[in-house]
């Protein structure tokens, strides 16, 4: 039987971008006779044209795959962004606090190392406490 390429989801419980290898004779006959879907006219699947050798190539479900965990990726960094810039801001609340308490002038527009030298030389430790 030959290798058959899906080309649109759901095709005899097969995804896009699936290669078929030994495909039944019911999806060999929907690739021989070029069957297309009715709404789109997209062709369903296709004979790979060397049956011994895959493509070389992605498929196209692995493409789209790739981009979905890209995707994802870049979502996470810009999570553990935000995770990290809400940490330092609880951090530098807990430093202007200490500051306060500790009278040092000018430390409501001081960042975090400023604070933290502030905070040591006055006599606190260095992690504001």
């Amino acid at each position: 039987m030959p290798n058959v390429k899906i080309l649109v989801d759901a095709v005899g419980g097969y995804s896009a971008g699936d290669i078929v290898k030994d495909a039944p004779a019911g999806l060999v006959d929907i690739a021989l006779k070029e069957t297309r879907n009715a709404a789109t006219g997209q062709l369903l699947a296709e004979i790979m044209d060397d049956s011994s050798n895959p493509p070389s190539g992605p498929t196209e479900r692995e493409v789209q795959l790739e981009a979905e965990v890209q995707r994802l990726k870049a979502i996470e960094a810009e999570l553990l962004e935000k995770i990290d810039l809400l940490q330092s801001d609880d951090e530098l609340k807990e430093l202007k606090a200490v500051a306060k308490e500790m009278k040092i002038p000018g430390y409501t527009k001081m960042d975090t190392d400023e604070l933290k030298k502030a905070i040591a030389s006055v006599g606190g430790d260095n992690d504001g406490k």
